[in-house]
């Protein structure tokens, strides 16, 4: 293996903790309110 290989193989499992440790927090049933709040944040007017 190279060092770009290797480069490149950190760099995949570093995304891949990330997009996994978004997807728990944002499916975890204690911000299931927070995120039922946000929903329409855009429509709403001031």
């Amino acid at each position: 293996m190279t060092l770009v290989d290797k480069i490149g193989a950190v760099a995949a499992i570093v995304v891949f903790i990330l997009l996994a440790s978004a997807y728990f927090y944002a499916f975890r049933p204690k911000n299931k309110k927070k995120f039922e709040e946000l929903r329409n944040f855009v429509n709403e007017e001031d």
